[in-house]
């Protein structure tokens, strides 16, 4: 009979991608008797899940229907299934998914059955876009779908695979760096520069190394952003850092490797979040180990210790004290908790947490081991921004950090000014390596500056030779005196002098429009008369909930609506979100939809359903085959270009974009069918920084209606005009964002005063 600690972990391995609030709620909601640990007969399961997973499944209802069942297997393999006819599904439970009207009888049979349980209750209207999505799939679509998953498969255990091995190997090296501190063996001290190189950084995918002839000199004290466009370097230097394979480590010097996926052994996966958190403390792990070992031999019948280890033990109790071992599992408590941790998590083991949860864990453990190097990529993923605001104090605060190397690779430039003190860009063009004693805002000034003038010059430079070539090809053409000729021969000589310079700068060219992004334009509905949605009185909680995930809520949405939506993980925001548009029922109050206004939904995973073998023009003609001519293909092509996919990249299998160029893609899919509505849940996170800078000035632009839920600073602050903050069982206005990050600063100052 599964546990309900059983159940949320198969549901966060096998509905992996699902939000936060609704694997918490699946668990629940899976059992016939909780109490019994029976769960829902197979039939019954299936059809409460499949609506659900709508999306995570990209609309196949076979690829649902065998999530769904793989599920219920995992569940009753321990359970004594309820019979089928004991229960009936609690519609309730089963949202419409966006994007989509009832195109199977499923979906109609819950829709009809919700408007009825909202009688009395609430009066919604739901909103379907059927210019999204078919519900028919061809045999060869179902064959793509079908390569592309198991592809996906294939790397997705390749890479925890490769995960898993990485692990083991940085383990073993932060145990040879804690024993070579404690028996004194350490050479060099803590505060001394690691100077690294040269190396070269070899391409995972094979091909050319990413970086050739790399140097870099590691200050303690110093916290360096690793910066460059993605798909160029930036994770895989981490790793290669984090697995020593660069000269001039020490075996010594302790590192510390947050990746921005978790791997844990099948024993980690039981530990509660801080026991994961203490036991990162290797040093502290293995006087304890040394500690019981000397216990256990005095207690031995006649143990005589000679004065060796007496002394040593003596040593060892001190070095406990001096680290104060007792008090670490506070420490690990406090650590989570500024890191956002709920206290229903704590108790919870590690293999029952979402991916996010997960990540939070590890990066508490990172700072409570305090190593000597300490290598983080993305940590803000997962965070809330209240969270990513101590995790930028603690960093450019703590006296921790004073003594020690930080390199961090983030997409949010504020996380990145406040915490880090130098910049280090990888150039993919140039294959190189290159540090900037300045934060990112400051390098980014510069690179534009130094932009401009290379298209200044690069101006110049082909309206000089247009001139000379004019003047030197009407000369040779109508003849002249030799003074003449022999002019018109310089100009000629300088027109190649000037192709000369321009071929000596290509490399720099490169190197500077690399990191140059273009303009993304989003295609909107035009203007709606009346509001898009509108929540009075709202609240809404799970079945099974003692209380509101959210009470008492009133807001609107419009044409013009800028709304973001702050909060931590789990406090409702995904929830709310899906009852503003109907996928959900409120539980009290009154929610009404616009049933005409086109909404569209991109989330951190929008740019996944591009299968990798095809183009984006093929991926374009599939999703919107319109008439077949000719023309209806051109103006795909516009529209793909519009958002930035020239003419190369749209010829070009999936596969070799990089993941902001996918992003386009997808949202060149979005935009092509005119929302009124865009939704946007954790957009940036697989975005670089420039591409974080191009889809923030595209939303501002958008004609349309926006609800965003983002931990990226820079683009609330762009975006938002009205922020709300979803928690404590309320949903709460905000001044402004400004206001909210000003408060939320003065806060975390006063607490660590």
């Amino acid at each position: 009979m599964p546990t309900v600690d059983e159940a949320r972990a198969h549901c966060a391995a096998i509905l992996a991608g699902l939000d936060d609030d609704t694997l918490e709620y699946v668990a629940g909601a899976v059992f016939d008797d909780e109490d019994a640990g029976t769960v829902l007969p197979e039939d019954d399961l299936v059809d409460f899940l499949v609506p659900m997973l709508d999306e995570l499944c990209d609309g196949d209802e076979d690829a649902a229907r065998g999530k769904a069942k793989q599920l219920w297997a995992a569940l009753a393999s321990g359970s004594d299934a309820a019979p089928k006819e004991t229960k009936p599904a609690d519609v309730r439970r089963a949202p419409i998914s966006l994007g989509k009207g009832p195109t199977t009888a499923l979906e109609a049979k819950v829709l009809r059955e919700q408007e009825e349980l909202r009688k009395g209750v609430a009066a919604v209207e739901i909103v379907y876009d059927r210019s999204v999505g078919d519900d028919g799939e061809s045999a060869a679509a179902r064959k793509d779908a079908e390569r592309l998953a198991a592809r996906q498969a294939y790397l997705a255990n390749e890479a925890a695979r490769q995960s898993a091995e990485l692990a083991a190997e940085l383990e073993e090296a932060r145990v040879v760096a804690a024993r070579s501190r404690l028996s004194g063996e350490a050479s060099g001290s803590r505060l001394a520069a690691i100077e690294l190189g040269p190396f070269q950084l070899p391409n995972p995918g094979g091909g050319a190394d990413l970086i050739e002839n790399a140097s870099m000199i590691l200050v303690p004290g110093h916290r360096y952003g690793l910066i460059g466009r993605n798909g160029k370097g930036k994770s895989t230097l981490l790793k290669f850092l984090a697995s020593r394979r660069v000269g001039g480590l020490d075996k010594s010097t302790s590192v510390h490797y947050v990746s921005q996926e978790l791997h844990l052994s099948e024993e980690q996966e039981e530990w509660r979040p801080a026991a994961l958190v203490v036991e990162a403390d290797v040093e502290r792990r293995l006087l304890l180990a040394e500690s019981a070992e000397l216990a256990a031999k005095a207690e031995a019948k006649d143990y005589a210790p000679d004065a060796a280890e007496q002394k040593r033990r003596s040593e060892v109790e001190e070095a406990l004290i001096q680290i104060d071992a007792e008090g670490a599992p506070g420490r690990a408590h406090a650590l989570l908790h500024n890191l956002g941790f709920p206290e229903a998590l704590m108790d919870r083991p590690m293999r029952a947490l979402s991916g996010g949860w997960r990540v939070r864990a590890a990066l508490a453990a990172a700072l409570f081991a305090k190593p000597d190097v300490l290598l983080l990529d993305e940590p803000t993923n997962h965070l809330s921004i209240a969270a990513v605001l101590w995790l930028a104090r603690e960093l450019s605060c703590s006296s921790t950090w004073q003594s020690r190397v930080v390199v961090v690779v983030s997409h949010d430039r504020h996380f990145l000014d406040a915490a880090t003190t130098d910049s280090m860009h990888i150039s993919g063009a140039a294959r190189k390596l290159t540090l900037h004693r300045m934060c990112y805002s400051a390098w980014a000034e510069k690179r534009e500056e130094q932009q401009k003038a290379l298209q200044k010059r690069a101006q110049l430079r082909n309206e000089k030779k247009t001139k000379l070539e004019a003047y030197a090809g009407h000369g040779f053409k109508y003849g002249g005196s030799s003074s003449q000729i022999n002019m018109m021969q310089r100009k000629a000589n300088e027109a190649a002098k000037l192709d000369e310079e321009a071929a000596a700068e290509a490399a720099e060219t490169a190197d500077l429009a690399e990191d140059a992004e273009l303009p993304l334009n989003l295609a909107a509905g035009g203007k709606l008369r009346g509001p898009i949605a509108r929540l009075e009185n709202v609240a809404f909680r799970y079945p099974g909930m003692d209380s509101d995930l959210f009470a008492n809520v009133d807001m609107g949405l419009d044409s013009d609506s800028r709304v973001c939506l702050l909060g931590e993980n789990g406090d409702g925001k995904t929830t709310l979100v899906k009852v503003m548009l109907g996928h959900l029922a409120p539980t009290a109050g009154l929610v009404t939809v616009d049933r005409g206004a086109r909404v569209a939904l991109v989330n951190q995973h929008h740019a996944d359903q591009l299968a990798y073998d095809k183009t984006p023009l093929a991926f374009m003609l599939d999703k919107f085959p319109g008439d077949g001519s000719l023309q209806h293909e051109q103006d795909l092509r516009s529209h793909l270009a519009g958002c930035g996919v020239m003419a190369a990249q749209q010829a070009t299998p999936s596969g070799a974009l990089s993941g902001g160029q996918r992003s386009r893609v997808a949202l060149a899919a979005v935009s092509y069918a005119r929302p009124h509505l865009l939704v946007l849940d954790e957009p940036t996170n697989n975005l670089d920084l420039e591409a974080v800078a191009a889809l923030a000035a595209a939303v501002e632009a958008f004609q349309g209606g926006v609800v965003l839920v983002s931990h990226d600073q820079f683009f609330v602050q762009r975006v938002a005009r009205e922020v709300f903050v979803v928690g404590k069982g309320a949903v709460t206005k905000q001044e402004s964002f400004e206001a909210y990050r000003n408060a939320m600063a003065k806060k975390l100052a006063k607490q660590s005063s």
